[in-house]
């Protein structure tokens, strides 16, 4: 056997070349995560968080202390003393009228997805990162009824703001007549569009507000 060589444990006593140190692999071994207290022993159960959301520092991991209220923001880490904001999520939702035989009126969905699973809604969905907000506007209204518009007939109607840190976005796109909407199928997140030609609760209040303001008058598209 020269020098250098190794026996192969498949065939004793043939020799083979050592393993050159600078290519060598390296085997890494998986092991399965630990049980943890509190964590669901069925594998199908929702795992519960073992941390509150937001209460430890993302720079440095060390968890918030001394906060005024749980809710407070900015805040500022005891430890690194990095400062974490929390903006507000820009959300897209268009107006599109629609002219109907006796009237005129906007299409709404009906979402199969939560928040608010089963309600009506205007078509409207999270600005993407580095998305214009018209391009926001059509995407989601195109995602959710099929309907194609394009961005540049986009108009703003309205920004508004909720409590749960949301900044609504309303497009106003022009009208168009019933009969050229495609036919209401089923999409990802909604079991298909419809005309609202008259004010009523929808399921997000902002989306009412805006609604209404459309119905008396108060938008229009120049």
């Amino acid at each position: 056997m020269p020098p250098g060589a190794t026996a192969s444990p498949g065939a004793p006593g043939r020799p083979r070349e050592a393993a050159d140190p600078r290519t060598a692999r390296k085997t890494v071994r998986y092991s399965p995560p630990v049980s943890e207290p509190g964590d669901s022993p069925s594998p199908t159960a929702p795992r519960q968080p073992r941390y509150a959301r937001d209460s430890h520092c993302a720079a440095c991991g060390a968890p918030y202390a001394g906060l005024p209220a749980p809710d407070a923001w900015p805040r500022t880490c005891a430890r690194c003393g990095t400062t974490a904001y929390r903006n507000p999520l820009p959300v897209a939702v268009a107006l599109l009228p629609v002219t109907g035989p006796d009237a005129t009126g906007l299409v709404v969905i009906t979402r199969t997805i939560e928040p608010q699973k089963g309600g009506a809604a205007l078509p409207g969905g999270f600005i993407d990162h580095g998305e214009d907000w018209r391009t926001a506007v059509v995407r989601e209204l195109r995602e959710e009824t099929g309907i194609e518009a394009a961005a540049p007939d986009v108009r703003l109607a309205d920004v508004l703001s909720d409590t749960d840190g949301h900044l609504l976005v309303f497009g106003l796109l022009p009208a168009r007549p019933l009969a050229s909407l495609p036919p209401s199928t089923p999409t990802d997140e909604t079991s298909g569009h419809t005309v609202l030609y008259a004010p009523r609760p929808l399921t997000f209040p902002l989306h009412t507000e805006a609604a209404n303001a459309w119905f008396a008058g108060r938008y229009s598209h120049r």
